[in-house]
């Protein structure tokens, strides 16, 4: 039922128990459910694409790029953080001003140390 997408409560009432016996009894079934539900899904989809059928074969086939295109997705590098009109403007105006002929001098080389 977990699979379906019901929620604990509908799945307590179905059984006639209370949500927190459900959940301390069956804890690891609704946990991993969906996972194990999945897993035979796709073995009985991939018997069945083995056995010659061709809707099965290319249902698999499109699991599978599916699950390749999400593995590139999420290999990807994030974006980096896309700076406002100000942070532009004072970036620009540092690497003009550090740059240029119009940069300040270097401060002059003391000859005493004073410490």
């Amino acid at each position: 039922m977990k699979f379906c997408g019901e929620s604990e409560n509908v799945i307590a009432r179905a059984l006639g128990v209370a949500v927190e016996t459900l959940r301390k009894h069956c804890a690891d079934e609704l946990a991993d459910g969906h996972a194990h539900r999945r897993k035979e899904l796709t073995s009985l989809l991939f018997t069945s694409a083995r056995a010659g059928n061709v809707s099965a074969q290319k249902h698999l086939d499109a699991l599978g790029r599916a699950a390749g295109a999400d593995e590139t997705v999420k290999s990807r590098a994030p974006r980096p953080a896309r700076l406002g009109k100000k942070e532009e403007q004072q970036a620009a105006a540092e690497a003009v001003a550090s740059a240029s002929k119009f940069a300040p001098p270097a401060p002059p080389k003391l000859v005493v140390d004073n410490r």
